[in-house]
């Protein structure tokens, strides 16, 4: 019928990009690359740590309100056993911990039904054993 599905609009700050089609797994719409700001738009938000890249994208749909938390590692560093999570007014969500090498992608999604979920602004974590955690500015719908 040719109706638009979706548009990806990047600023000029946001570097490299490259479209990608979304899968039937939920990941992005989009690989994008991390603004010096974190700040890809008001839902989706990154930062770059020296090994890779963590997004976090926060969406309103039929089903509630789906957060998705992603790790791309780069070819920099070993292989490092890490968990993704989230926080949102105060509380601290996390998947399970997950070993990851160079070159790949580890994602997490989390599906919230209720209104808190609607309202509250979340960050995105990674959190790598033996290292430090870290976390992507806000995301909100």
């Amino acid at each position: 019928m040719g109706l638009t599905i979706g548009v990806v609009i990047l600023a000029a700050s946001a570097g490299a990009a490259s479209a990608q089609a979304a899968t039937g797994g939920g990941d992005f719409t989009a690989k994008l690359a991390c603004p010096s700001s974190g700040k890809i738009s008001s839902t989706h938000s990154s930062t770059s740590p020296s090994g890779g890249i963590v997004h976090h994208l926060k969406s309103i749909g039929q089903n509630g309100v789906t957060i998705r938390t992603r790790y791309e590692k780069n070819g920099s560093g070993s292989t490092i056993t890490a968990k993704l999570g989230y926080s949102c007014s105060g509380s601290t969500y996390w998947g399970g911990s997950f070993t990851q090498s160079n070159n790949t992608t580890k994602s997490k999604e989390w599906v919230r039904s209720s209104w808190q979920a609607h309202c509250c602004t979340t960050t995105g974590l990674l959190s790598v054993t033996g290292q430090r955690q870290l976390q992507t500015p806000a995301a909100s719908c």
